[in-house]
């Protein structure tokens, strides 16, 4: 923790730009989803529980088409029960449907992973009805961190997803910015922490920091999450510094 520092101004300075960059943009960081569903139905929870679960490895916007398009072919892999009484002795089955459909990085390990999400939200009834008798965000959070299978990004992503929906109406806010490394990553480059390696108290405390810079601008977590979101499939990922927003901040510059 010794040689760890943030930068507050930094940050204060990539916000702005981030701010000036994305203030008329409606559909910022949002997650694709089959129109077929109604947006904070039922329906909506369960896809959308399956759709953060395995985003991750590979660019995002690609894979939410694939999960759409797998969603209009397959409907019923995205119904827990319908998958633990048909796939949980056919996994082959279901591994070919993500393999030809999803075409995720790692199939195995994405066939374990909607098994297992699978098995858990079969024990509810209504997983809506299950999300709404939460009282908090904070219970919310608990509920999905208690869940195997998601990462902090993809954790935090689904988080930010019911949030945003209003569905809920919590009146508390996001209490912590999920980062992966490759926000972190964002955040060494542009000169808001001194290391890129960081430990989960670091991360804390870069998270903390986050919230707290973007406050004073006027700027959500939740919005803070999706200008992290975005710099990163939208330009890192691509390697288009020249377009990028933190072109003027950030250290690695690839023309």
């Amino acid at each position: 923790m010794k040689d760890f520092k943030i930068n507050d101004l930094n940050i204060s300075k990539c916000f702005l730009l981030l701010k000036d960059f994305f203030d008329n943009e409606e559909n910022l960081a949002n997650v694709a989803y089959p129109k077929s569903i109604l947006f904070g139905g039922e329906e909506w929870f369960y896809y959308i529980f399956y759709s953060c679960l395995l985003d991750y490895s590979m660019r995002s916007k690609v894979y939410h088409q694939n999960l759409i398009l797998t969603y209009e072919l397959f409907p019923n892999i995205f119904h827990p029960k319908y998958v633990v009484d048909n796939y949980i002795n056919n996994t082959e089955e279901l591994l070919m449907i993500l393999k030809e459909n999803v075409h995720p990085r790692y199939p195995n390990v994405a066939l374990k992973k909607w098994i297992e999400l699978s098995l858990e939200l079969s024990k509810y009834s209504n997983l809506k009805d299950k999300i709404l008798s939460f009282e908090s965000f904070n219970e919310l959070t608990i509920f999905i961190r208690n869940i195997k299978g998601y990462g902090q990004k993809t954790g935090g992503l689904l988080l930010r997803l019911i949030y945003d929906s209003k569905v809920c109406g919590f009146i508390d806010d996001l209490g912590a910015i999920p980062l992966d490394r490759h926000d972190i990553e964002i955040c060494y480059l542009n000169g808001i922490i001194s290391k890129s390696k960081l430990s989960e108290k670091e991360i804390s405390l870069l998270s903390t920091s986050l919230i707290e810079c973007g406050k004073k601008l006027g700027l959500s977590p939740s919005i803070v999450d999706k200008y992290l979101w975005e710099v990163g499939n939208s330009f890192c990922n691509k390697k288009s510094c020249l377009n990028c927003p933190l072109n003027r901040t950030c250290n690695t510059k690839i023309y």
